[in-house]
């Protein structure tokens, strides 16, 4: 016998598919685990898979019919040559959370190219409120599209605020995600106002430190040696890689490097407190979607996202606050529907990594974004790469993928071992 549950803390409705599981699971030592129970790591790996074909949109996949009287399922293909070598069986086997991140990192980064590049003639607020309004609109667009003509939903139920913005008892905390993820976005653009790129980008790229540190408290995911030295790997190779004035040149004098630019001033004050304010808030926001999980859709929340960023937006162009807006031309036009588009696609990303995957794997990963940004400058921005962004790359990249190596080893693990003890108990 069995029951339609999910198990963990992280699962619940929404877009999320719920399957006949038993009512216990076998223990590591020969007992049961009841169903409420805490998962092991693999079990997280066996359900992450299962989650994830939710799909980066949210809509649950078409389930091929199973025949009642069967003892085992059909839709997995057999471990045969033929099935592991095929394209689709290999693809089922990527890591689909970490594959996410690893591109939307890259596309946050191109965004920020394009943003850095229309900022030189519209005001940054101005920026976020039009980005916002038009990833907003086709976010809800495809919502109602997804609603209306996706199969998989039935179309004879009439729309309300929760086809679109995710089930009411989950409002509080996506109202949370969506206003202080906007406001750490809004106050990173604002900070090249006061602080030079390389310092605002360091300052910033604490938040996943924060992330990390937060978790442990809010989600119970206790720091372990390899999430803790990924993460300090993520925060050395951005400083590496960004060479902040305030901390780079002094060294780079006093070691005789030649690479000093000069005397380095402080770092504005007030440029400080609002990267600072803006990582915290990041973070915030960043633990906020782990404590969702999969309850709500990767859509609805950027929707949350794009909205309070919307609002945030026009109540600062009216505050003609840090600037007074203006009339952008027609290429300022094309880079911002750019930059809307990068936004859709990274926010989407972003939800998605954060849900699936641990805080702290997905806070390490997250600094691939500087990865990817220094790659981008050198191609797009014609900028040069020393040595020590080349050496800051690797180490991010080391500590972007080492939490992801280290829990498929645990997962390997834990399978031969869980083998191992079926069978001397079928020998037995």
């Amino acid at each position: 016998p069995g029951e339609m549950a999910c198990v963990g803390a992280t699962c619940g409705g929404g877009d999320v598919e719920l399957r006949e599981i038993p009512l216990s699971l076998p223990g590591e030592k020969g007992g049961v685990i009841k169903g409420d129970a805490r998962r092991s790591c693999t079990a997280d790996v066996e359900d992450e898979d299962d989650d994830e074909e939710a799909g980066l949109l949210g809509t649950p996949k078409a389930r091929a019919p199973r025949d009642d009287g069967a003892t085992a399922s059909t839709s997995t293909p057999t471990s045969g040559a033929s099935g592991f070598l095929s394209p689709g069986a290999f693809l089922s086997r990527l890591p689909k959370g970490e594959a996410v991140m690893f591109c939307g990192t890259a596309i946050l980064a191109f965004q920020n190219i394009v943003a850095k590049t229309v900022e030189r003639g519209v005001p940054p607020m101005q920026v976020v409120f039009i980005r916002s309004a038009l990833s907003g609109a086709v976010t809800f667009c495809t919502l109602y599209h997804r609603h209306v003509r996706s199969a998989t939903y039935d179309k004879s139920n009439p729309m309300t605020l929760e086809t679109f913005m995710g089930p009411k008892e989950m409002w509080p905390l996506c109202a949370i995600r969506g206003v202080v993820g906007s406001i750490a976005f809004s106050l990173a653009y604002v900070s090249l106002t006061y602080l030079t790129v390389g310092d605002s980008v360091a300052i910033f790229f604490l938040n996943p430190i924060f992330s990390a540190f937060l978790a442990w408290p809010v989600l119970g995911e206790r720091v372990g040696t390899v999430e803790a030295v990924a993460v300090v790997c993520g925060l050395l190779g951005t400083l590496l890689i960004v060479k902040p004035p305030a901390v780079f040149d002094p060294v780079a004098k006093e070691m005789g490097w030649g690479l000093s630019s000069g005397d380095a001033a402080p770092p504005n004050p007030t440029g400080v407190v609002i990267t600072v304010f803006s990582a915290a808030c990041c973070s915030i926001a960043m633990v906020t979607i782990r404590t969702i999980g999969k309850r709500v859709g990767t859509l609805s929340l950027a929707g949350w996202f794009h909205a309070s960023s919307t609002v945030i937006g026009l109540l600062s162009c009216v505050a003609r606050w840090p600037l007074a807006p203006v009339s952008p031309n027609q290429y300022e036009w094309s880079l911002l529907i750019l930059l809307a588009a990068t936004s859709f696609f990274g926010q989407l990303s972003l939800n998605y990594g954060y849900s699936h995957l641990p805080t702290l794997t997905a806070s390490a990963m997250y600094y691939l974004m500087v990865v990817w940004s220094a790659l981008l400058g050198v191609l797009v921005m014609k900028e040069q790469m020393d040595v020590f962004s080349a050496g800051g790359s690797i180490v991010i990249c080391a500590g972007g993928l080492g939490p992801s190596l280290n829990k498929a080893r645990v997962a390997r693990n834990e399978a031969r071992k869980r083998r191992g003890e079926t069978n001397r108990g079928d020998g037995g």
